[in-house]
């Protein structure tokens, strides 16, 4: 699956749910832990700037487990994201 039309810069933070028949994922990440991920890719059409897409398939979907979040958990890790997107 591809999370489309990204645009890191005009947000803090991503929440991103994923619906499958026998489960639910939920992610939330940092803008800059998009924008910097090696799946994020930039310039999903051409000649867009500040747009991209980030690739999650079956061979690398484990590498995205740090992100994973319980529904009862999403305000608290909404926060966390928010605080390091803040940090430096």
């Amino acid at each position: 699956m591809n999370f489309q039309q990204i645009k890191p810069k005009h947000c803090d933070v991503f929440v991103w749910v994923a619906v499958w028949r026998d489960t639910i994922k939920y992610w939330v990440f940092a803008s800059k832990e998009v924008e910097k991920n090696k799946y994020y890719s930039k310039g999903q059409h051409r000649g867009n700037t500040g747009e991209g897409q980030l690739h999650l398939n079956h061979d690398n979907i484990k590498e995205f487990k740090k992100y994973e979040v319980k529904p009862n958990k999403l305000i608290e890790k909404i926060t966390a994201a928010y605080k390091r997107q803040k940090s430096k």
